[in-house]
């Protein structure tokens, strides 16, 4: 809800007063890069590497590294980060930072279980509350099993089905206790008239997963180079460079290029107008690139959905296909980009089914994601999401390392 209304906020910002974004874009992505860099610096970014790189780290005697990238602190600190940034108009999601938010709090709880309660090993506590995170923010239950399968887990689904599962039976009742019974996007109106539909919806499958994996292949150089900007003044101007890059986007387009892009994925699926301009989905993924990489803190899941979305429509627009062709390359081309990003192919199309409840899609769901998880693997072999979690790993090993040096006692000759 938090972020919901965040983007409500600024969505009406923008149209009471459209200049206002240059000042507004820079004041809330300071903001948010200053607090994450004072108090939570592991709360930067996506939130999903953080529950990767703990889940690494889950084994007896590493609770204090484990509290550094889950905690208390955490999921403050990422909640208003967060929202400062979509406050801002920043192209970014909620999921990312809810599967953080989440297995932080199970962390916690996990901590202050008492000793009369039925066991359950810390890594079991942070793979459910990830999953149950995943499925609360999208309404997506059968989404975070597979995501917890495919994408956190290395050991069998056996040694922790049962905290799983009821981890996001009770995440999916709570989400629909708060909204009601929902779908993430609704009842699209599906049709495949012909082989020009399948032929695009190859075509849409390959582009959108090239896309996904090339975007996140910049967005790891723009971090990196932010990272070897040691200086706090260097720094700061480079997130007043990127949040003026975002607002002039803003402010040049509009609210489509603002926030997590739900409004371009429902009025290209539900409406008669389904043409994107040629430079949305690059506009969307420079505006992900440069919200995103500075250190402040925001999910990129429903970014990537809205900018495959902006392919699938664009392709259907030149091959002149409209209703339920265009609306089956859109979500073609939005579980093509997620996988393209995220490597996890299965649950890119099982989120993407159970957001529209399209069982007859299914297979071309799997299909799309399979072919653009096979084209994004020539671009890179791994996904952002590993080599984030490989700089936090090496974050906390600093830490540790340098703990254990004050901690140890000095020789004396």
């Amino acid at each position: 809800k938090i972020f919901s209304y965040s983007e409500r906020l600024s969505f009406y910002i923008y149209t009471q007063n459209k200049w206002s974004i240059f000042i507004l874009t820079p004041v809330c992505f300071v903001l948010s890069w200053w607090l994450v860099r004072r108090y939570a610096p592991l709360a930067r970014g996506s939130g999903i590497p953080q529950v990767m790189a703990a889940l690494e780290l889950s084994k007896p005697g590493t609770n204090i590294l484990i509290n550094r990238l889950l905690g208390l602190r955490i999921i403050v600190v990422k909640v208003l980060a967060s929202a400062l940034k979509v406050i801002g108009g920043g192209i970014l999601g909620r999921e990312g930072p809810t599967l953080q938010i989440s297995s932080s709090l199970f962390n916690e709880v996990g901590k202050r279980l008492p000793k009369w309660w039925i066991p359950v090993s810390q890594k079991n506590m942070l793979i459910a509350g990830a999953a149950s995170g995943l499925a609360a923010a999208f309404n997506t239950p059968l989404g975070g099993i597979i995501f917890a399968i495919e994408e956190l887990s290395k050991y069998h689904i056996k040694y922790y089905k049962s905290p799983l599962f009821i981890a996001v039976i009770i995440a999916g009742l709570t989400a629909q206790g708060f909204g009601g019974s929902y779908l993430y996007l609704g009842y699209p109106k599906l049709s495949i008239d012909g082989l020009v539909v399948i032929v695009g919806f190859l075509l849409v499958a390959i582009v959108a997963g090239y896309f996904g994996a090339k975007m996140c292949t910049v967005l790891l150089r723009v971090m990196n180079f932010f990272k070897n900007k040691k200086k706090r003044k260097e720094q700061l101007a480079i997130v007043i460079v990127c949040a003026l890059f975002v607002a002039t986007f803003n402010f040049l387009i509009g609210t489509e290029a603002m926030g997590s892009g739900k409004e371009i994925m429902e009025r290209t699926l539900f409406t008669s107008d389904k043409t994107v301009p040629w430079y949305l989905p690059f506009v969307r993924m420079n505006g992900l690139i440069a919200s995103f990489s500075f250190g402040g803190a925001g999910g990129i899941f429903a970014p990537s959905l809205s900018s495959g979305a902006c392919f699938g429509a664009l392709i259907a627009q030149v091959m002149h296909l409209s209703g339920g062709n265009a609306d089956l390359l859109i979500l073609i081309g939005m579980t093509s980009f997620l996988t393209g990003v995220t490597r996890a192919p299965f649950t890119s199309a099982i989120i993407i089914f159970e957001m529209t409840d399209r069982h007859s899609i299914i297979f071309f769901l799997l299909m799309g994601s399979i072919i653009a998880n096979a084209i994004s693997s020539y671009v890179d072999k791994r996904s952002l999401y590993d080599y984030l979690k490989d700089n936090y790993l090496h974050e906390v090993d600093t830490y540790a390392q340098i703990n254990a040096d004050k901690t140890s006692p000095k020789k004396t000759i």
